[in-house]
């Protein structure tokens, strides 16, 4: 995004305009009168805003100063509360301020309400994922995609599944950017949509990568983390009787969960990030495991449908429990796309994925890039037929 266009963004925020965001020509969202600090933060979710004025919206977000929704009642203190009509969600962080959710039009034309305190929209990619589901049968998943060599790839799974690890990998080997974190793919299998955006990068990749060592967070906070871990692990049990070091070991796993940053995949893939579309040729559904070795073999379609919607139904938690917390606010109210999306989902990606080329890709965790890329480039470069044998790699 050029500076003039970001100045113009601004420009028009700072008077009051809006600004849209155009996802595919999938969903559009559009923002009322935000800040120029609202802007680079929902840029930051879902990528920069569009050149063109929307013809169309499906989400929009107005943005205040203050809602002005009186007295509240809470349904989880902190989180979740409720006035006479409105639902309000907190965002975590320390940003404070508060956003009004219409959970009743998730799936349809929605209008959220936010103040301009608020940084990071809470739920606003569940919410464009759903709408895309709903509205064109997209289906969303948690994934990275890229094209290698005119061959697109797409990498899914649940928890440290290898996504992000498959993407850094091929992105040393000129491969395209389509998607980091989240991929839309049309109902057909055909198209896969990468949904604009930074994406999450542990401290641990970005030191496999020395190419990498300029990006994202904070290289002091990240090694006072790492000495604080070493030392507490080479602690012996005696010395845990005393309160301090007591305390180190039960906050080691917060600390470690801080090694991570947000990353621009311009910064990463430089002029190869593209439109951000592909065809998705081959699929890697990934699984760590406890050897040492890389395993590639072939999957059912309708066995990875099946997985796939079991971890969209996890993605979901967070959305659906707020869901959950809309009902006990306003008994009787309900969404019924939301009662019904785990279902329209599963039918979903068995239609985009039953004549697809699927692959389980089992590795270690962490798994070596080198070797990550060097198992999947032999699968991309051979037929069906012949990767139905399994495939094998011997970590360095």
């Amino acid at each position: 995004m050029t500076s003039r266009f970001l100045q113009t963004c601004e420009a028009r925020s700072d008077s009051g305009g809006a600004v849209d965001f155009d996802i595919h020509g999938l969903v559009g969202v559009r923002l009322i009168a935000p800040s120029a600090t609202n802007v680079a933060a929902v840029s930051a979710q879902i990528g920069p805003p569009s050149f063109r004025v929307l013809r169309r919206v499906d989400i929009v977000v107005r943005y205040v100063d203050r809602l002005s929704a009186g007295p509240v009642r809470y349904v989880d203190v902190g989180k979740t509360a409720s006035s006479k009509a409105d639902f309000i969600v907190f965002p975590e962080g320390d940003g404070g301020g508060k956003v009004n959710i219409p959970f009743e039009q998730i799936g349809s034309d929605c209008e959220i309400l936010c103040e301009r305190s608020v940084g990071w929209i809470p739920l606003l990619i569940p919410i464009i994922n759903l709408t895309a589901l709903k509205k064109h049968r997209c289906v969303p998943i948690h994934a990275s995609a890229f094209v290698h060599e005119g061959i697109g790839v797409l990498v899914t799974g649940w928890v440290k599944s290898g996504k992000t690890e498959a993407l850094l990998a091929f992105s040393q080997h000129g491969a395209t950017y389509v998607g980091g974190e989240w991929v839309l793919l049309s109902s057909n299998g055909k198209t896969m949509y990468g949904l604009p955006g930074t994406f999450r990068m542990w401290e641990w990749q970005r030191r496999e990568l020395p190419h990498l060592q300029h990006i994202g967070g904070n290289a002091g906070i990240f090694r006072l983390i790492r000495f604080l871990d070493a030392v507490q692990r080479a602690l012996p049990e005696t010395l845990l009787r005393f309160t301090p070091l007591k305390l180190l070991r039960a906050g080691m796993p917060a600390l470690r969960r801080q090694l991570n940053f947000r990353a621009q995949p311009k910064a990463i893939f430089g002029d190869r990030c593209g439109c951000l579309t592909g065809h998705p040729d081959k699929i890697f559904i990934g699984v760590a495991h406890s050897d040492e070795r890389i395993l590639i073999e072939s999957a059912d379609p309708a066995t990875v449908a099946d997985q796939m919607a079991c971890a969209m139904e996890f993605e979901l938690t967070s959305l659906m429990s707020h869901y959950r917390a809309f009902k006990f606010a306003f008994p009787g109210m309900r969404n019924e796309f939301l009662e019904t999306a785990h279902n329209l989902l599963r039918d979903a990606l068995r239609q985009a994925l039953a004549a697809k080329e699927i692959y389980t890709l089992y590795h270690p965790y962490p798994v070596s890039f080198h070797d990550l890329y060097q198992a999947m480039k032999d699968v991309l470069g051979t037929s069906p037929a012949l990767a139905a044998h399994d495939h094998m790699e011997m970590r360095a």
